[in-house]
């Protein structure tokens, strides 16, 4: 069976042709995936990443599938309100509107627990939690206003079901995005404005390109450090596609865990569809 990337490549515009997202994160790894998945379907891309060889590269391959009228680098440092307010607003200006947020950026912080500083926790918490606030409520007023708009957080599969001992913090970091994600969708429930969590799932690298290990050496597995593999992640960002078209607001990367998570989110599954 052809999955969404294969349909989508001959077709100059797709289902999303109209739409404008915006990806954090999307100059590599998951994020990038996400950018040209959703070029693929027709959207217009704003990639913002701090990395900017690696955004323009990304632009420039979603360019070069002719399936979307237009793709732009913002540069963007989520840790900054200054910054994530000037993505705001160049991406309204350029784009004229933003239907899609998709936060995939993120840094990923390991090791032993008694290595590892407050400092060190702050840097962390900067990106992978209070990045994904500040994008939020940077876009909502503009999405609340017109009645409609998808917002996407990308969480850990460990933020979900935690394990390793070598990865609490970011763990703990990807668990309150978690907590905001569903607060956020009951909080926007019946406005137009979906909320999802998407878990890339136990076998995708792990969000962020950044790493800091403590105690532990130079380790650095599993981190999502990826720049020319983002076509092998496609898979897993089959759902997230998906879930444009059939909003909802648990999105599994893995279907093989699609249980597993269903049942840590059962009551909030029907959120991003269910009525006022």
């Amino acid at each position: 069976m052809p999955s969404v990337f294969d349909a989508t490549k001959a077709a100059p515009r797709g289902a999303l042709g109209g739409k404008v997202a915006v990806v954090t994160g999307g100059g590599s790894g998951i994020g990038k995936a996400i950018a040209k998945a959703l070029a693929r379907q027709g959207a217009n891309v704003v990639v913002a990443d701090f990395d900017v060889p690696r955004m323009e590269k990304t632009v420039e391959e979603v360019l070069k599938l002719g399936t979307c009228d237009s793709a732009i680098a913002i540069s963007t440092d989520i840790r900054s309100d200054s910054s994530v307010r000037s993505l705001v607003r160049d991406s309204i200006k350029a784009m004229g509107q933003v239907d899609i947020l998709v936060n995939a950026a993120g840094v990923l912080l390991q090791g032993k627990l008694d290595k590892i500083s407050t400092h060190d926790w702050n840097w962390m918490l900067e990106t992978n939690l209070l990045g994904p606030v500040r994008t939020v409520t940077g876009f909502l007023p503009h999405m609340t206003e017109r009645g409609s708009g998808h917002i996407v957080n990308a969480v850990s599969y460990g933020g979900l079901v935690p394990g390793d001992p070598m990865t609490v913090p970011y763990d703990s970091g990807h668990a309150a995005l978690a907590s905001f994600t569903e607060g956020l969708a009951r909080h926007l429930n019946g406005t137009g404005v979906f909320v999802s969590l998407y878990c890339p799932g136990s076998k995708s690298p792990r969000i962020g390109k950044n790493t800091r290990s403590r105690g532990v050496g130079r380790w650095l597995g599993g981190a999502d450090q990826g720049d020319d593999s983002s076509r092998l992640l496609d898979p897993l960002v089959t759902g997230l596609i998906e879930s444009m078209h059939h909003p909802r607001f648990l999105i599994v990367g893995d279907p093989a865990e699609a249980d597993a998570l269903r049942a840590r989110w059962d009551n909030a599954g029907q959120l991003a569809a269910a009525p006022r």
